[in-house]
């Protein structure tokens, strides 16, 4: 990690080790003086009658008779409140792995007067919790666990990470980031998961800043997870710092953690718009001769043009002429030509040149003046003058024209030559 750009706020620094960041407050605040009471409260029996029907439907749920089970459950009643709430724990524990919203009506029932053994209770709370999340029920399942962190005075990371779950699936990113604050804060070691969640939370607020910031934290965090230093360079990109998005997926690639034609081209086009498109070209043609890159006329056209703007104009020619057989594409051939007369490749660059005009180039007469450098250069002032009357006959090349054409006759007839 020495060569990357370091990002160690105070705030990295502190998340890193581990250290609380998030406001010392939590969402919820159980009063723990009422939840040592419930856990010394008397423990209660079931009665006999009761007792004898959970034993039975106990032995049909372990011979996998579930229904026989709950048809039993369902036939008992009782005038104690407490022998009651035992047996819709029970229910509702059995129509859990069958039937969510019954499940959910018989926890309920069994949770409402509080009449439980404290685990007894708080495991029934938290099963409902659960049950009201798998049935859709956000806005209530929020609640219960919010009731149940209240009952057990228990932090739970976990319980904060669901109630940030319940709010991204009602997209109130809004009410996300500081419940999946609270489940980073309490978990006993980092879980990748609790900041993502975060950071889609921020993505969708379009805070863009605490987005970077947050980004830059996960990766400090969890360096060996290739996809966050991916998404800490696309983030970059968001707030316009494209400096650090490069430095950042520079980092990642020299890791090998850019494996997908999608980080490559952004790699490369991170490349391009800082302006070194000597390295653009090069990144994009090696993962393209890997087969990594897709060879299409995008990309081929990415490199052409990187290469040329590198002054890599034998490599740009190249490039042109591979779109242009791609493509057959008259514009291709121009840009290629165009590329031989800066590494003075005359003849090829006059063949590229034919062949744009051959396909009907948009603006012909641009190729034509093209044509008059190439074949002035070979001291071919024949061809470079018939080449300049076709360009004469575009009235916005008249200036350009004018310049040429007593200098071509000029050298023409120094040498002998008839035009």
């Amino acid at each position: 990690m020495k060569k990357f750009n370091k990002l160690t706020s105070a705030l990295v620094v502190m998340a890193a080790l581990g250290v609380a960041v998030a406001p010392v407050s939590a969402a919820v605040q159980p009063n723990m003086a009422k939840v040592e009471e419930r856990k010394a409260r008397k423990t209660q029996i079931v009665g006999e009658r009761v007792g004898k029907t959970l034993v039975k439907a106990y032995e049909l749920y372990n011979a996998d008779q579930l229904d026989e089970a709950i048809a039993v459950l369902l036939d008992t009643k009782s005038s104690n409140e407490f022998d009651m709430a035992t047996l819709n724990r029970f229910l509702g524990n059995l129509y859990a792995t069958k039937d969510e919203k019954q499940a959910v009506k018989y926890l309920t029932l069994a949770v409402k007067p509080d009449q439980l053994t404290f685990n007894d209770q708080a495991g029934t709370m938290k099963l409902l919790a659960d049950m009201l999340l798998q049935d859709k029920q956000y806005q209530k399942a929020i609640k219960a666990y919010e009731d149940w962190i209240m009952f057990t005075g228990e932090q739970s990371s976990d319980a904060y990470m669901r109630i940030a779950n319940a709010y991204h699936l009602m997209a109130q990113y809004d009410k996300v980031v500081p419940a999946a604050d609270d489940a980073i804060r309490f978990s006993a070691k980092p879980e990748s998961n609790h900041y993502l969640l975060k950071m889609g939370a921020l993505y969708e607020l379009k805070r863009y800043k605490d987005l970077v910031a947050h980004s830059e934290i996960m990766v400090q965090i969890f360096p060996e997870n290739k996809q966050f230093w991916v998404y800490l360079g696309n983030f970059y990109t968001l707030t316009e710092d494209y400096a650090k998005s490069l430095s950042t997926l520079q980092m990642a690639y020299s890791q090998g953690y850019l494996e997908k034609d999608s980080e490559v081209r952004m790699l490369a086009q991170m490349y391009a718009n800082n302006n070194v498109p000597y390295k653009a070209a090069t990144v994009m043609e090696k993962h393209m001769k890997e087969g990594l890159v897709k060879k299409d006329k995008n990309n081929v056209t990415f490199i052409a043009s990187n290469y040329q703007s590198a002054r890599e104009f034998a490599r740009a020619a190249e490039y042109y002429g591979e779109l242009a057989k791609m493509t057959n594409d008259a514009d291709a051939y121009r840009r290629q030509g165009s590329a031989y007369v800066s590494v003075q490749k005359y003849n090829e660059a006059i063949a590229a040149f034919d062949k744009a005009l051959s396909l009907n180039v948009e603006k012909p007469s641009t190729v034509y003046m093209s044509l008059v450098d190439a074949y002035f250069n070979q001291k071919k002032y024949k061809e470079a003058y018939a080449a300049l009357m076709n360009a004469k006959k575009d009235p916005a090349m008249s200036r350009q024209v004018r310049s040429w054409e007593s200098y071509i006759k000029d050298k023409a007839k120094q040498k002998g030559i008839t035009l």
